[in-house]
């Protein structure tokens, strides 16, 4: 009962505690980058959008605005393969030279 813990449960816990490290893009911590393009969209639509704008219009402007900017976001970190239709559209936008 007291006795030494074995080979094998030493090797299971030896690599489970190597492996919390995990440097995957998926792992990617929301930073300053992410919140500078999100606020970059929301302040491109609050510039182009009418003076005479109602409340409602405004708020949805900036809804919408900031939920692209949060799908760019999303593309970008999950870029790659695992991206998906999005993800190819950008990358077809893109590569058209647009």
């Amino acid at each position: 009962m007291g006795g030494k813990p074995s080979v094998a449960a030493l090797a299971v816990a030896t690599e489970s505690a190597s492996s919390g490290a995990d440097t995957s893009a998926a792992s990617v911590r929301f930073g300053m980058p992410h919140a500078l393009v999100i606020i970059a969209c929301i302040v491109t639509a609050a510039i182009l959008a009418p003076a005479d704008m109602g409340v409602d219009d405004v708020l949805l402007l900036l809804s919408g605005a900031g939920s692209i900017g949060a799908a760019i976001v999303v593309v970008v970190v999950n870029g790659g393969r695992r991206a998906g239709r999005i993800g190819r559209l950008v990358r077809a936008y893109f590569s058209a030279g647009n």
